[in-house]
């Protein structure tokens, strides 16, 4: 009797065992992280947006949402103008956001700037962080009418306001060191581009530039976030290479490939790790498809997950 009570007790610890091994493993294969790529997206967007329509400015183009506060006669100059956000604009990610981009320009000549922007009242809302401002950017228009941009992590400040952003004191080997990095190599692999901490928006104006309605934007890059607690460590990497935005769809990219991958280690768990390469379609529906999954995300290969971009 004693050693049928012995084996009842083991059986019932060793279920016990099993059912949270189980529930640890459950818990550990999961659809990709998609925060991180979604948030470099609406970044993008929102730089992508507000270059067109500063670009667009200086052409001579009047447009009803854009009001200038310092223009250009001749070049070089300094232009500041404000740009209006509201549900009528183009990739409004949520409703009822209304504010002003603050856009600060060193334009060398109608072609050629270095750009900081502020928004005020109005923040590209993301899993991570609220978007306060991007500093110093270079923006050209290319041969073929396209307008380049590039910008890095270190570009992306989320510290509040600050008037000292607006105020441009380059000198002049800082300024061709901005552009000079519109001239750097663009990855044509994801696996390349995640080594890099660098973005390239190509953005298609499609010879309107005074319609902003019809622009694409083209994203290209790649860069990693790293979090670390008293007993967890997070490496989250990502990567895109010709990810096309249409201001006609804010729920996802039309087109192009992203990659992510992240190492997890927390205390008496599982490290986790995985890797998935996801595929953008053409359906504006807010998914996207996972083309290979390694690791923690193996079990949604040939799936299509939702992005989450638009919030309600």
């Amino acid at each position: 009797m004693r050693k049928l009570f012995i084996l009842v007790i083991l059986s019932f610890t060793l279920i016990i065992i099993l059912s949270d091994s189980c529930k640890e493993l459950e818990e550990y294969f999961h659809d990709p992280e998609t925060e991180s790529i979604t948030d470099a997206i609406k970044t993008s967007a929102i730089i992508g947006y507000s270059v067109s329509t500063a670009m667009s400015v200086m052409e001579g183009y009047q447009l009803p949402n854009v009001r200038i506060k310092t223009g250009c006669r001749d070049f070089p100059c300094v232009s500041v103008m404000l740009i209006r956000i509201d549900d009528t604009c183009p990739f409004s990610f949520s409703s009822g956001e209304t504010g002003e981009i603050i856009v600060a320009g060193l334009w060398a000549d109608e072609e050629t700037a270095i750009l900081t922007l502020l928004l005020t009242d109005f923040n590209i809302h993301t899993s991570t962080f609220r978007l306060k401002n991007i500093h110093t950017i270079p923006v050209i228009r290319t041969l073929d009418g396209k307008i380049g941009v590039a910008f890095a992590g270190m570009d992306i400040n989320l510290n509040q306001q600050s008037d000292d952003l607006l105020e441009f004191n380059l000198l002049t080997q800082e300024i061709e060191s901005e552009f000079a990095r519109l001239e750097d190599q663009q990855p044509e692999d994801v696996y390349v581009a995640v080594e890099q901490n660098a973005w390239f928006i190509e953005i298609d104006q499609k010879n309107t530039p005074g319609d902003l309605w019809d622009d694409s934007f083209v994203i290209t890059g790649g860069g990693q976030l790293a979090e670390v607690s008293d007993n967890t460590a997070e490496v989250i990497q990502q990567a895109m290479v010709d990810v096309t935005l249409e201001q006609t769809c804010a729920a996802n990219p039309v087109d192009g490939l992203a990659l992510v991958r992240i190492v997890n280690t927390e205390d008496d768990k599982f490290p986790e790790l995985g890797t998935a390469i996801l595929e953008f379609h053409g359906s504006c529906d807010g998914k996207a498809d996972v083309l290979l999954a390694t690791g923690a995300y193996i079990g949604s290969n040939g799936r299509s997950i939702r992005l989450n971009m638009q919030n309600d």
